[in-house]
């Protein structure tokens, strides 16, 4: 069956189905306009291709990775020392539940949702029983209120999503802060991915990984969707205890030209700020598109992505018409009618809407 996403171990579940697409309709995957993976639509920045190609990886890299924890810290305004790299924001996560386990073995893993599929996967791998809280509702918008956590009695971890993926919604910085707060009263470690906030970066709390309060806050950060380079798989773990971190990652866990185009992208500000400005334009104008077709409700994103509601089975009937969205059917809190466009170029957007159109 053609579905709107693909499975995975563990109860996992993702968009970038295009490959398994193609076999099951029996086309190419280029026919494909592929909108069910989060990828930067300015593609990755030019030096960082460049760098990539002319990568030495000859021997092994550094093993320390002295010059990319430099690059990354300097690019979070941080420095290098709470930064580990990492083979993508996945590994990020595992590592980060690895290390609140040590802190806090026993306890449930709160997962709130509807949220990322790999939270779940990642506290079993670690040891911790998983309960799912449906916090996010279409009738709020899918916001969520920093009091709702509730009883934190027997609660070892807490996982929260900034900007919430597929939701979209961001919330102020001031509100994680918050939330950090409240669980570092009880003493739960908080495993805070923020993949999607380079799009929003003022809602970024990495600044406040270590200081006095915030010390259970372990964040995961992924380099491979603003910077466009996901088969790359670069990402990092920012917390307090990196030695600890790094003693539950295999050696050489990023490889060399992953390394080499991180550095590269890292400094490259004026593709980050022009990133940031044309995702805000090209999100708000896809979100009018949408929200102007009968039987389509779009919710507002600060990434770029958005999440949308129409008629059921329309994800699936989409790839009919050789444009793939993220069926949101597995996502807890969600269901039928539900699923998540990335946001694409002017024309790849069009297109999109226009699918969209023809098979309502």
């Amino acid at each position: 069956m053609v579905r709107g996403w693909t499975g995975h171990a563990d109860g996992r579940h993702h968009g970038a189905h295009g490959a398994e697409v193609s076999r099951a309709v029996g086309a190419a995957a280029s026919e494909f306009l592929d909108c069910s993976q989060n990828i930067n639509p300015l593609g990755a920045p030019a030096g960082a291709v460049e760098a990539a190609r002319n990568a030495d990886f000859s021997g092994y890299p550094d093993l320390g990775y002295l010059e990319l924890r430099k690059a990354l810290g300097k690019y979070l305004c941080v420095s290098r020392d709470p930064v580990l790299p990492t083979n993508g924001g996945a590994e990020a996560l595992f590592l980060a539940t690895r290390v609140a386990a040590e802190a806090r073995v026993e306890g449930r893993a709160i997962i709130t949702e509807p949220t990322f599929s790999e939270y779940a996967a990642a506290a079993r791998a670690a040891g911790f029983e998983v309960e799912r809280r449906i916090v996010r509702r279409a009738e709020d918008g899918f916001k969520l209120d920093p009091k709702s956590f509730g009883d934190l009695t027997d609660v070892g971890l807490v996982f929260l999503c900034n900007p919430n993926n597929p939701t979209g919604g961001a919330m102020q910085r001031d509100e994680v802060l918050e939330i950090a707060g409240h669980l570092g009263e009880a003493g739960v470690p908080l495993v805070l991915d923020e993949a999607f906030v380079d799009f929003v970066p003022e809602a970024s709390v990495v600044s406040s990984v270590g200081l006095g309060g915030f010390g259970n806050l372990l964040i995961a950060r992924s380099f491979t969707k603003f910077f466009g380079i996901p088969g790359l798989r670069l990402g990092a773990l920012i917390c307090s205890d990196t030695e600890l971190a790094q003693s539950f990652q295999p050696s050489w866990s990023v490889n060399a030209v992953a390394a080499t185009a991180g550095i590269s992208a890292a400094a490259d500000d004026t593709f980050t700020e022009t990133s940031i400005v044309e995702m805000a334009r090209l999100r708000e104008d896809l979100y009018a598109r949408l929200k102007a077709l009968p039987g389509i409700r779009p919710y507002p994103g600060a990434a770029n992505f958005l999440l949308v509601h129409g008629p059921e089975g329309l994800s699936d009937r989409l790839i009919h018409r050789r444009v793939l969205v993220r069926g949101c059917e597995p996502f807890l809190g969600l269901g039928a009618g539900y699923f998540r466009v990335a946001v694409r170029t002017a024309e790849e957007n069009r297109r999109l809407v226009e699918a969209i159109w023809e098979e309502l």
